[in-house]
């Protein structure tokens, strides 16, 4: 199985009301919530795991979650609120009005660590990793990970959201970073992060850094050098969840692939990773072509 760790959001996309009138619909969101979706609709087993509300709204990501085939077992849903992200359309990129404190994306513990067992890796990011308690317990998660599950961490980075709490969460990013085994960061991660250059971060745990550019596709660093794959032309709809896609379908080909651990990312040929990035490619670039996080089956991408 592929845990998910990370937010559950309720993504409010502008929507044309019954009247003519403009508003807004809800619609599931959040990077944890979005990749665990797209990999089980891409042929894998995955949960998910996070601060999860047990009002409408949570009943709501559960239910969905749930007729995707993401297994909830791992959660305890709290009385908190749920968080709710109003998307802004940009052009290519997107705008984001969040309504997150004291929700129930920020009250996870350490006391309520899931079991791991069955888990072969883990993906972490998102929002989640900015507040304490529920940045320091997904940290203690990925060090109970150990060293035998593959660990992806996309930073997903908010600034806006980040205030006071800037230092200790870029000790913390830089923490986690270095127990990943995948590192994925967006041209808006590496602006925030400067990692000089990305391919730097190779120096540590990490076999895999991917720099994700938006239309103008990903670059790929491994310690066998790096590789710019583009992506294909098309009408760009919504790119909320692209990034989120793209993670989902490059841990979909190495798990279809066979490389399910640590030990096997470090020996793989530059090839196999250019083909998981390329699948993530193209589940990102096919998910852009719909509103909201809507990731592609394998048979759309077949």
């Amino acid at each position: 199985m592929i845990l998910t760790c990370g937010e559950a959001v309720i993504d409010m996309l502008s929507a044309e009301l019954a009247d003519g009138a403009s508003g807004f619909r809800p619609v599931t969101g959040g990077a944890a919530v979005n990749c665990a979706i797209a990999l089980s609709r891409l042929g894998q087993n995955v949960g998910f795991f996070g601060g999860m509300s047990n009002d409408t709204f949570g009943q709501f990501l559960m239910q969905e979650m749930q007729r995707e085939g993401v297994d909830l077992s791992r959660i305890s849903p709290v009385a908190q609120p749920s968080t709710l992200a109003f998307v802004h359309p940009a052009g290519e990129s997107q705008g984001f009005s969040f309504f997150d404190t004291d929700s129930a994306g920020r009250s996870l513990a350490v006391t309520m660590l899931p079991d791991l067992t069955g888990v072969q890796a883990l993906v972490f990011g998102g929002i989640s990793l900015i507040h304490r308690p529920t940045a320091g317990a997904f940290e203690a998660l990925m060090q109970m990970a150990g060293h035998d599950r593959l660990i992806l961490i996309d930073p997903n980075i908010r600034p806006a959201l980040i205030g006071e709490e800037e230092a200790g969460y870029r000790e913390r990013l830089q923490r986690m970073m270095a127990m990943a085994d995948i590192i994925k960061l967006s041209d808006e991660d590496i602006d925030w992060l400067h990692p000089d250059p990305p391919e730097h971060l190779l120096t540590g745990r990490a076999a895999l850094v991917i720099h994700s550019h938006g239309a103008q596709g990903a670059t790929l660093y491994s310690r066998h050098g790096a590789q710019h794959i583009p992506t294909s032309p098309v009408e760009v709809v919504d790119s909320v969840g692209a990034g989120d896609t793209l993670v989902a379908g490059l841990l979909a080909s190495l798990f279809e692939q066979g490389i399910t651990t640590p030990a096997q990312l470090a020996r793989t040929d530059m090839g196999t990773l250019n083909r998981a990035l390329a699948y993530g490619i193209r589940a990102a670039t096919y998910s852009v072509t719909r509103a909201g996080a809507t990731p592609p089956t394998k048979k759309d991408l077949a």
